[in-house]
């Protein structure tokens, strides 16, 4: 498959944006190991997460250097989406990779964290005791243990084909609506209208 552009690099205030919008991701060890997690990010250049206390990849994130890679949402987008030609096919994303130290959370910290975690992801729990009572809960925490990354890198790009004029731009949205793709249309038209808004002129509604 060809590609038309190789996507733009995000600013610090994108990724720290689209961290906080999407929350999974593959962390990788550098032993190439790999977990796919739900985690949190503080916005004090921690990343927040816990595996199951089987996972082999444990031994190889206490005091180490790791790498999170979070795909946001994505689409192939046709040639026929465009209206000005010639034009090729692609594929748009937007995504965040983190390189940090790991290391284990003390169980003090993994109490917080998943508090933390559950205000995030959800808030009702945190006092719903029918649904997840307390000696429910500190029964399931033995089985876990907390990983807290401290970043030392964050890089993110971003391929939206935000070169294209904005005829194109809502070509491609009412294209991608029509084929069942509402999620990447949504997230492309609140991303580019709050940080690149010359890109889609004065009509962005497909």
């Amino acid at each position: 498959m060809m590609s038309d552009v190789n996507g733009t690099a995000m600013s610090s205030e994108e990724c720290r944006f689209f961290l906080s919008q999407y929350s999974f991701g593959s962390l990788i060890s550098h032993d190439l190991q790999i977990s796919h997690i739900p985690f949190i990010f503080s916005g004090d250049n921690l990343i927040e997460t816990h595996l199951a206390s089987g996972n082999p990849q444990l031994k190889s994130l206490d005091e180490q250097t790791c790498l999170l890679t979070v795909l946001g949402p994505h689409a192939f987008i046709s040639t026929e989406y465009y209206q000005a030609s010639p034009a090729v096919p692609t594929w748009n994303y937007a995504s965040v990779s983190i390189r940090g130290k790991s290391r284990y959370l003390t169980p003090g910290e993994l109490e917080q964290s998943l508090d933390r975690m559950l205000a995030h992801f959800q808030p009702e729990l945190l006092h719903n005791k029918q649904s997840l009572p307390d000696d429910f809960r500190q029964k399931l925490i033995p089985g876990i243990t907390g990983i807290g990354i401290e970043i030392t890198e964050m890089k993110g790009k971003l391929k939206l084909g935000q070169h294209r004029s904005p005829a194109d731009q809502l070509s491609v949205f009412r294209k991608l609506e029509q084929n069942d793709h509402p999620g990447y249309v949504h997230f492309s038209q609140e991303w580019l209208s709050r940080f690149r808004p010359s890109i889609l002129g004065k009509n962005a509604t497909p």
